[in-house]
């Protein structure tokens, strides 16, 4: 029920930015793609530590609310989760993402952006590693996601750019009654915005 009700205000905008569009045309002249290196963690249970992980997406503008404010929507995949220890059991579960942000991004004429959103995920494939075996985790874990991007960057004049984004979730990830866990990715990346009309 609390997922549904989290899930109405990102289905409200998505409604209002595509009524928008109906009634002009939307900017998409361009295309971001990025590549991060991430550190994830699931908050909540001190066992799970931070491990590496990477995302891949783009996104697109969709309006132009003024020559400094762009708001973007985009699809990235995402491979972070946590490493835990348990007794002498050490091991490494795999959460695999796809999500799509809807992110508002303040663009200075120096280069310099900022920008910030609301990012809800699906959960594809969940898995547990220990001891040399690798086995489904999906079970154990709710597949809705939620978060909210946080990012600052700075896009060079040769189309390359690089930022860091800071990503807080805010619905618990797993079945776990006991306990709240909520995912959390820092990362680094690098970005090629694509031209796709003058």
């Amino acid at each position: 029920m609390k997922t549904r009700i989290l899930i109405l205000p990102f289905l409200t905008a998505c409604l209002i930015i595509m009524q928008s569009c109906c009634r002009a045309e939307c900017p998409a002249e361009t295309v971001e793609f990025w590549a991060m290196l991430t550190k994830s963690a699931i908050h909540g249970d001190e066992s799970w530590e931070d491990p590496i992980g990477t995302q891949i997406g783009a996104q697109m503008p969709v309006s132009y609310l003024s020559n400094s404010l762009i708001l973007n929507a985009g699809a990235k995949i995402s491979l972070q989760g946590a490493g835990w220890k348990e007794y002498d059991l050490e091991g490494r579960t795999n959460l695999w993402y796809l999500y799509l942000p809807l992110t508002l991004r303040y663009q200075h004429t120096s280069g310099f952006y900022g920008e910030a959103g609301l990012q809800p995920g699906y959960l594809f494939r969940a898995m547990d590693k220990y001891e040399g075996t690798s086995e489904s985790y999906m079970d154990h874990m709710k597949r809705f996601d939620l978060s909210l991007p946080v990012a600052i960057g700075y896009k060079f004049s040769n189309n390359f750019g690089i930022n860091l984004t800071v990503i807080p979730g805010i619905t618990d990830i797993t079945k776990d009654e006991d306990v709240k866990d909520v995912n959390f990715v820092m990362g680094l990346g690098v970005t090629y915005t694509f031209r796709i009309r003058d």
